[in-house]
């Protein structure tokens, strides 16, 4: 310190970038039954302290742990030292670009006429497990062209091929110089996996390739159906596409030379090899492979990138990790969109779809001012709703994330039948009164009696992947007609009846197409100070996809000047 005090008198900034990744964490030290700082978290700390005119700045586009942490760290009797305060006093948000793709393409809800709607593409919990480590019984070389757990990853190759060549022929046309493509799998952080995948990719590469050399036409239906998928988005997009045979052509010819590369990155190495003086990846031939975990999230520019095989699903996952490991957000150019697409399970989707609500509610409250006013930040945590040993971490599985536009409801489920549920039912039928059936009116209801009904109706369904968090609406409820937030202990009900919606097209998470056009209208445009529970009597039967019997579908719409929430529905339930 002796050595700089002319230094100490100066005004100085230190800048954190990733402030999330290193700033901010904490490790237990078991053996002094005290928790230190991580070491680079330490040293900032010690530059911080070497001058009352030191001002420090965080950047990040991950911010959750940062405003999850108290104010001080003085009352932590537990800690080494007390550490200097990490809560940002001020936030300034940065624009976004105008080529950004981000969570909002991938996870809105689309209507068929828009490229978008095909960007998500469904793959079998079995096949992600069936990847994770060798099981020759499960994957084996002989049938990685038929076997069932190979049919995403399989679909994902194929697609990302014809793609390519489908985009490379448009910027031939339009006078442009060809890119170069990348398809990124991520299905594991361990090495061991990342072989086996090396391992079976090798396998299918190797058989669509001998297939194209020697018989083209076991690839034809593989490629058919690839290129009507892209076909659809394309024409969506009001973009070009080469005939079906011309396209056939091309993806033979991109088997036949050597314009596949398939690298795996596991190391440091691995990437300081592959990256160019951009710290972008490399991008060798037009078809790039990358099979890899944690090293390509942080710091790594992944260009042109049209295909993303995402496996990884942690019993609990947290919002800025997975945000790091969305590679495909970023300026993209949005005719790639078409020809874009994102492979994970329905499980792993729905984590995603709750951590972009969650993002999006971050920061329209940042924008609308109302971060210091209602942003609810609550963890598992029962004291300060932060983990003491890691308070970097966000636990997604706990968190819920509203505003005053959205809604929350359950999505793919099926209901119980026979006597069972027509005991449930009944028993709504009583709680359900007739003279609040399809009057158009919101009709005043006591929260014991909403509890009661919500209860019922959590009975009468059943979940194969995701659980509905029925603490959450209840939680939501309790938070928005509490008398402490200006309630008086009463939410609104809204009930109809003879509606006949397929299970198929059960899965909207934004509640917008279940509610249907005219109910929609009424909730968001009517000014509303209490949650709203709409109650929508769905017609049931096999031809529909449900069982026979009818069931009531709760939605919940928070009051229309609701401040946005984000909470840990285990804690507030």
């Amino acid at each position: 310190m002796r050595a700089h005090e002319a230094l100490q008198n100066r005004k100085i900034l230190i800048v954190d970038d990733e402030a999330d990744l290193a700033g901010i964490r904490f490790v237990p030290r078991k053996d002094e039954g005290v928790i230190d700082q991580g070491t680079i978290a330490n040293q900032i700390d010690e530059l911080r302290n070497l001058s009352k005119n030191i001002s420090f700045l965080q950047v990040t586009a991950t911010p959750y742990s940062l405003y999850l942490q108290p104010e001080t760290y003085e009352d932590a009797s537990n800690a080494r030292a007390v550490f200097k305060p990490k809560r940002p006093a001020f936030t300034e948000l940065l624009p976004i670009h105008d080529g950004c793709v981000g969570g909002d393409d991938y996870f809105g809800s689309f209507d068929e006429n828009d490229p978008r709607a095909r960007l998500i593409v469904e793959v079998t919990p079995q096949e992600q497990d069936a990847l994770r480590k060798p099981d020759h019984r499960r994957i084996s070389a002989d049938r990685v062209l038929d076997n069932s757990n190979t049919t995403g990853i399989r679909r994902a190759i194929i697609t990302f091929i014809a793609g390519v060549g489908i985009r490379r022929w448009q910027q031939v046309e339009m006078g442009e110089r060809p890119q170069k493509y990348t398809m990124i799998i991520h299905n594991d952080t361990q090495k061991a996996a990342h072989a086996w995948q090396d391992q079976v990719l090798n396998w299918i590469f190797g058989a669509i390739i001998k297939a194209a050399a020697e018989a083209p036409d076991i690839l034809r239906p593989l490629f058919d159906e690839a290129y009507s998928d892209l076909d659809a988005s394309v024409t969506a997009d009001g973009g070009k596409m080469p005939s079906r045979d011309m396209a056939f052509e091309t993806f033979l010819d991109a088997l036949r030379s050597d314009e596949i590369v398939v690298e795996r990155v596991n190391s440091d190495a691995d990437v300081m090899a592959l990256l160019d003086h951009k710290a972008e990846l490399k991008l060798r031939t037009p078809y790039n492979v990358y099979v890899g975990g944690n090293i390509l999230d942080r710091g790594i520019t992944i260009p042109n990138l049209v295909a993303f095989y995402y496996g990884r699903n942690p019993k609990m996952m947290q919002a800025d990790t997975v945000l790091q490991h969305s590679r495909m957000y970023g300026n993209r150019n949005r005719r790639d969109l078409a020809v874009t697409r994102f492979y994970t399970s329905r499980a792993v989707y729905d984590r995603l779809y709750m951590i972009n609500e969650f993002e999006n509610t971050l920061r329209n409250a940042f924008l609308s001012g109302l971060h210091d006013q209602g942003v609810i930040f609550i963890q598992s945590d029962a004291q300060r709703r932060v983990r003491a040993c890691a308070p970097n971490k966000v636990l997604l599985s706990d968190v819920v994330a509203v505003s005053q536009s959205s809604m929350l409801l359950p999505t793919d489920f099926q209901t119980r039948g026979g006597a069972t549920m027509a005991t449930i039912q009944k028993k709504l039928d009583k709680l359900i009164r007739d003279d609040w059936r399809d009057s158009g009116n919101f009709v005043d209801v006591d929260r014991k009696t909403a509890f009661a009904i919500i209860d019922a109706i959590a009975e009468s369904m059943e979940f194969d992947n995701v659980e509905f968090e029925w603490k959450a609406m209840r939680a939501l409820i309790d938070y928005y007609s509490d008398a402490i937030n200006g309630g008086d202990e009463t939410l609104l009900v809204l009930a109809e009846t003879g509606r006949k919606l397929d299970r198929a097209k059960s899965g909207d998470k934004s509640g917008r197409s279940i509610l249907g056009t005219a109910t929609r209208s009424k909730v968001l445009n009517t000014k509303r100070t209490k949650p709203t529970l709409i109650l929508l009597q769905q017609e049931g039967g096999r031809d529909r996809g449900w069982t026979a019997h009818h069931f009531w579908w709760p939605v919940l719409a928070l009051p229309t000047d609701a401040e946005p929430c984000v909470f840990a529905s285990k804690v507030a339930g």
